[in-house]
């Protein structure tokens, strides 16, 4: 077959202590599933069912530096614990769901905050406050269980930390709940929200995002 031009390559990310690479297919990221963060936000909390925005795999970054995005001038952090999908999965059980996820990984969810106000405000999609070029910064995957807590710390000031119990979706019921909707694929990644604490990133700061039991993740943001 004789391509117009060169595709773009496969992005992928590595797991931990292995030389085997995981091939992006999609991102979910699931939307105010930390209550306090809900309530930061100014939304109220809704406990009836998740709702769900997407990345292209081509938002897929390692840690590292990371360029200050155009067009916007309040760029957010939000730490999320990332699962990782090796098995296809269609309105799956609990069991099938939890066999399914192969790996884990800290994510940085980057949100171009203000892009998203005028968005809300006038009732349009979120995609170019959430999708866009390293928008989703995603350590080394890796086989281990993750613990208990999650945080998320700019320039050595801690800004975020919560319970990963405190979602109020846990990764097997939004796996469930994801697959009523689409025939997730290996490949796959979900972003499980974020806890309270989200705020503005400037040029130079340095952000160090960890998940206990699972590789730290770090960026300096550039300009």
């Amino acid at each position: 077959m004789n391509w117009l031009f060169a595709p773009a390559p496969q992005p992928s990310l590595p797991i931990a202590g292995e030389a085997t690479l995981f091939p992006v297919h999609r991102v979910f990221c699931v939307g105010r599933n930390y209550v306090e963060h809900v309530l930061e936000m100014g939304n109220e909390v809704d406990r009836e069912a998740p709702f769900y925005f997407t990345k292209s795999a081509y938002a897929v970054s390692p840690p590292g530096n990371v360029a200050y995005p155009p067009g916007t001038s309040d760029l957010h952090h939000e730490v999320e614990l990332v699962l990782a999908i090796g098995a296809p999965l269609f309105r799956a059980t609990p069991e099938q769901a939890r066999a399914a996820i192969i790996a884990y990984a800290v994510g940085l969810d980057l949100t171009r905050r203000d892009l998203q106000a005028q968005a809300k405000e006038k009732r349009r999609p979120w995609d170019t406050s959430k999708d866009f070029e390293q928008s989703a910064v995603i350590a080394p995957l890796s086989r281990a269980t993750p613990g208990p807590d999650i945080r998320l710390s700019v320039n050595g000031t801690l800004r975020q930390e919560s319970g990963i119990d405190q979602m109020i979706f846990g990764p097997v019921e939004l796996l469930c709940h994801l697959s009523t909707l689409y025939h997730l694929e290996p490949g796959d990644l979900v972003m499980t929200g974020t806890p309270a604490g989200v705020a503005p990133l400037v040029v130079g700061d340095q952000v160090r995002a960890e998940v206990d039991g699972l590789p730290p993740l770090e960026i300096t943001v550039t300009g």
